[in-house]
């Protein structure tokens, strides 16, 4: 493959700061990740990056090429710290797509997922296989080894792909594929599973208890169906009582009865003090969302959960400003995949609606 460094200075801070896009095209061929490193390492060396930002932007254009290349340019990229980004036109596919998934920027928690696909560019993957073997005896035994190789390789790549922080099921579901079949990332339950952001997307025209649906249907990996017609609104206080009546709830069938579960029932048969015990209680850890102007509960029967429900909380004017916590059987719970951080507005569109 070739590469290309581009570098630009960007006013702010003290004297700006440095810019660095890499243009990955071409092939992935052996060697290649080592000739990127030294690019990496020379890019480290100068310093005057952006704090907290990533050391550089890979923007790829490749149609794959040599499987391991791949592996190693991306744990490269995840180790360095560079944000991965195909833009529209160009594609990405088989070992390149599989090097775009170590994109990221480092944080002082870890290496935190940064990855854009623009609307209009392709990144696809496809099942790995190994060559017959020319050396056989015969075709049936070619064709048992390169099935065998195939299965070992496939669980390299699970392995990678889990090394990189990623649910491996929409990998798996391109690799149980025939190899020359493309899976392309296309729906917005894609971009999520595999924390993506998308460059240059429009929003959905929807309303309110549209967005809410959606909202609850993603952060419950789609096990809420997009349903608004079920979706009831609440006032901001409304849908603060409503959760903290779910914790008494639970706090009662814990037999918990004093202390914090004593002044749940206290506020909650007087009216006052909601606002205050709220963000007391989630100060403390419970996953209660910060209430927006608008709130919707939502709650239906699921076939094998024995409860399932959502209150999402909304800014009309501000598409990701949301909130969301779902309601179990066992209590008040984290959203089961949350958004990529940098583009929480894909929750607005149903999981399998395509954006791409």
């Amino acid at each position: 493959m070739t590469l290309t460094v581009a570098t630009e200075r960007v006013a702010g801070g003290s004297g700006g700061y440095l810019n660095h896009e890499i243009r990955l095209t071409g092939p992935f061929e052996r060697g290649d990740s080592d000739h990127l490193k030294r690019i990496l390492e020379d890019l480290k060396g100068r310093g005057g990056t952006k704090p907290g930002g990533s050391l550089a932007v890979l923007s790829m254009d490749s149609k794959g090429g040599a499987l391991e290349e791949g592996m190693r340019v991306g744990r490269l990229l995840r180790q360095f710290g560079v944000a991965t980004i195909v833009r529209s036109g160009k594609r990405c596919l088989s070992s390149c797509a599989i090097a775009f998934l170590g994109g990221s920027t480092p944080r002082p928690a870890g290496p935190e997922a940064d990855r854009q696909l623009e609307v209009g560019g392709r990144l696809g993957f496809h099942a790995f296989y190994a060559p017959q073997d020319g050396d056989a005896r015969d075709a049936a035994t070619s064709r048992a080894r390169g099935v065998t190789e195939g299965r070992a390789t496939s669980a390299l790549v699970v392995a990678y792909v889990l090394e990189m922080g990623i649910d491996p099921g929409p990998i798996l579901r391109a690799l149980v594929r025939p190899p020359e079949e493309m899976t392309y990332i296309e729906t917005a339950g894609e971009f999520v599973d595999l924390g993506i952001c998308p460059v240059a997307l429009k929003l959905p025209r929807s309303t309110l208890p549209e967005r809410a649906s959606n909202i609850c249907s993603n952060a419950s990996e789609g096990h809420l169906p997009v349903w608004p017609d079920l979706v009831t609104e609440y006032t901001p206080l409304e849908g603060q009582r409503l959760l903290l009546g779910e914790v008494a709830f639970h706090a009662a069938r814990a037999n918990v009865r004093a202390g914090i579960a004593a002044r749940l029932q206290q506020v909650l048969r007087g009216g006052r003090g909601v606002e205050a015990l709220y963000a007391e209680l989630a100060a403390a850890g419970l996953p209660l969302p910060v209430m927006r102007a608008k709130a919707y509960y939502f709650e239906t029967p699921v076939p094998g959960i024995r409860r399932m429900g959502c209150l999402a909380t909304l800014t009309p004017d501000d598409p990701a400003g949301y909130g969301v916590v779902l309601i179990t059987h066992d209590g008040l719970a984290r959203p089961r995949q949350p958004a990529p951080s940098e583009c929480p507005e894909l929750f607005l569109f149903g999981h399998d609606e395509v954006v791409n």
